[in-house]
């Protein structure tokens, strides 16, 4: 039973090999972690309807005692709004996988355009975040209904929301002012990214672009190390766990190659940054 249902490994564990009062520390544990990521989330989706939409566009001149009215106002809808679409919830997965590929697909568009594309501007975020999102709640409420092939669901689940954040995105770019230029290059140059920045990369003097150049591509080899590195390191705790010490003495030792291939591409150049 507890192969056949994943969500059923760590309350059986819990419940049957866990002694009495690590047990309730455990459980504590977990209950506080829950809320502290309950009441995080409650917090900063009411700010963000205070500060970025009510004071900023709806009502400038608000009182103090507004913005707090508004803030405990925004908190009850949110959570009345998680209590009902809680009742709709039948399998951790579904919601889990809907978060991830539906309404984190519609983030994730835009999060990655503004590293590589000069041009992409605030309006292009908001649009293609917008439109992202407005899709995930389309395609779980309408187009997943009637697709009865539950691997298909995941595939449209992933695509539809990407094609209509990535649209939003350059709609709304193209459709709306670019950022002043001056702007673009102050960022440029304290963050230094790679992918389409020719507009203010001739603009600088050749030695700092070979320098930008050069810490690029460690980056970018730093980042083909950092993944397994990362991978491993989860590894091992696995087998740490599961008492396989060949296994972990195998993944310590590419753990140690990774880590040195990290300090000479990555660590090894934060202080001349």
């Amino acid at each position: 039973q507890v192969i056949s249902d994943p969500e059923l490994v760590l309350p059986t564990v819990i419940a049957e090999y866990i002694p009495v009062g690590i047990k309730g520390l455990l459980i504590a544990c977990f209950i506080a972690a829950a809320m502290s990521t309950f009441d995080s989330i409650i917090n900063s989706s009411a700010a963000y309807w205070v500060k970025d939409i009510y004071q900023a566009y709806l009502k400038p001149e608000a009182s103090n005692q507004q913005l707090v009215n508004q803030g405990r106002l925004a908190s009850i809808v949110i959570v009345g709004l998680g209590l009902m679409f809680s009742f709709n919830i039948t399998n951790i997965n579904d919601i889990w996988g809907w978060l991830t590929l539906g309404l984190g697909t519609g983030l994730f568009i835009p999060l990655v355009l503004r590293w590589y594309w000069w041009r992409f501007n605030g309006y292009g975020f908001a649009i293609g975040t917008g439109a992202g999102l407005v899709a995930a709640i389309l395609t779980k409420g309408v187009i997943l209904p009637v697709v009865n092939n539950s691997q298909i669901q995941e595939y449209i689940l992933f695509l539809v929301p990407s094609i209509c954040s990535f649209l939003g995105c350059i709609l709304g770019t193209f459709f709306t002012p670019a950022t002043n230029l001056e702007t673009i290059d102050n960022f440029y140059r304290v963050t230094r990214p790679f992918g389409f920045w020719e507009v203010v990369r001739k603009k600088l003097p050749t030695n700092i672009q070979a320098k930008i150049q050069a810490e690029n591509k460690r980056d970018i080899m730093a980042t083909l190390i950092a993944i397994p590195w990362q991978l491993v390191l989860f590894l091992m705790g696995m087998m740490l766990m599961m008492k396989q010490w060949d296994n972990f003495g195998i993944l310590l030792l590419i753990f140690i190659l990774l880590s040195i291939g990290l300090y000479f591409t990555w660590f090894k150049y934060l202080e001349k940054i």
